[in-house]
């Protein structure tokens, strides 16, 4: 019998680099709407502890976190 010109092992790495240039191209695509998510959450992360001390502070959180909206923009 005649040995297959494309094997399962090469088929598997054919499919699986057909993914990973799909999945990089949306991930490109998609810079200009996942950028501003990720540097809001940093955001949200990094200024988290200074919302909860103001908040034992006795002053709403929605307060505080528009007052900090203010002072950074």
């Amino acid at each position: 019998m005649a040995k297959p010109i494309i094997t399962l092992n090469g088929l598997k790495i054919v499919i699986m680099l057909g993914m990973l240039v799909v999945i990089l191209s949306g991930i490109r695509f998609a810079a200009d709407i996942i950028v501003p998510f990720i540097l809001a959450l940093f955001i949200a992360v990094v200024l988290n502890p200074v919302v909860q001390r103001m908040t034992r502070c006795r002053i709403p959180r929605v307060i505080a976190v528009s007052l900090l909206i203010v002072i950074i923009v």
